[in-house]
């Protein structure tokens, strides 16, 4: 799909893979999935190549920002799916020249459709390729902060319903619980993650738009960005606070089962003490000698039933005195 935003504020989208003439006054080109002939076309308006799908996925800082033919080449972890059980990040690249910003992505994140939206809304109004950078950057950087936010407060969930448990009364419901707010926290860790690579990622775009870009950019537009890099610092810091939040969460979870294994342990153990005297005197009289005189007596078998359960009382009574019952 190709999507165009126009100097005077105009939104096409085009769904269909036949390709047709760009207008003059682009300040924005998108390319989501494109196809062969869309990737040409774009490169024979733009006069300069756009990067390839594997180029995108480099790791190395100087293949994902370099300039090139007057425009720069910037490439950038973006998170999408934040409203999925799967969140993830996907690498998107921004060619930002004076005249067209163009995209090349092969995901679909939210900010991008929150732009078409807004353009749609807002009356024709003249834009440059910077003014859309900038507002992309905003969307992605809000995106990112509602996303935290969401995080936190399962956090606080998560701390509620942890500290509320009873680990010492050991039982399946639990268990659960504690399994449960386990696999939230390897859940909410992996997607913090995932948000802290984007921020450090447009960050480092941001840095390498604001020293290259300074002889073009509109001056009332540095202002913004550097505002924009300020919020990405601060979601940075963000992010740490809340790592150290989920490590102390899940220490105190795995201190809980380590309690209840305990537990149940104990209870076993005494369990095991409670049935000792009373096995031993059924081993006694499970012997098969010939001289034992009380078995032929009336009041052996009662006898030896209220001794079985005196021996089960006494241990009992001596735990509960200790205070381990």
């Amino acid at each position: 799909m190709v999507r165009l935003i126009t100097q005077q504020g105009q939104l096409f989208d085009w769904q269909d893979e036949k390709v047709r003439p760009f207008p003059d006054n682009l300040v924005y080109l998108d390319l989501l999935n494109p196809s062969r002939a869309e990737e040409l076309e774009a490169e024979s308006w733009l006069e300069h190549q756009l990067p390839t799908r594997e180029e995108m996925q480099e790791i190395e800082e100087s293949s994902r920002l370099y300039s090139e033919h007057g425009a720069l080449y910037m490439t950038a972890w973006i998170p999408v799916g934040l409203d999925t059980p799967d969140p993830d990040t996907t690498a998107i690249t921004f060619v930002l020249a004076p005249d067209c910003l163009t995209t090349v992505r092969y995901a679909d994140p939210l900010a991008f459709r929150i732009l078409a939206d807004q353009v749609k809304r807002q009356c024709a109004c003249p834009m440059s390729s910077d003014a859309v950078f900038l507002t992309l950057c905003e969307l992605i950087v809000a995106r990112i902060a509602d996303a935290l936010q969401m995080v936190e407060s399962d956090l606080k969930k998560v701390g509620r319903d942890v500290f509320s448990l009873t680990p010492h009364k050991a039982s399946a419901a639990v268990e659960k619980d504690l399994g449960d707010v386990v696999r939230t926290l390897g859940r909410r860790s992996a997607l913090v993650a995932n948000l802290r690579e984007s921020l450090v990622s447009v960050n480092r775009m941001l840095q390498y738009f604001l020293n290259n870009a300074a002889t073009w950019m509109r001056s009332d537009l540095a202002a913004q960005f550097r505002s924009v890099m300020r919020d990405v610092k601060s979601l940075d810091d963000y992010t740490n606070q809340q790592q150290q939040e989920m490590t102390f969460l899940l220490e105190s979870t795995l201190g809980l089962i380590n309690i209840q294994q305990n537990q149940i342990i104990k209870i076993f153990t005494i369990a095991s003490v409670l049935f000792m005297p009373p096995t031993l005197i059924a081993s006694v009289y499970g012997m098969n000698f010939e001289h034992m005189p009380e078995l032929r007596q009336p009041w052996a078998y009662p006898a030896v039933i209220c001794l079985l359960i005196i021996s089960a009382l006494i241990p009992i009574w001596f735990f509960k005195r200790k205070k381990l019952l």
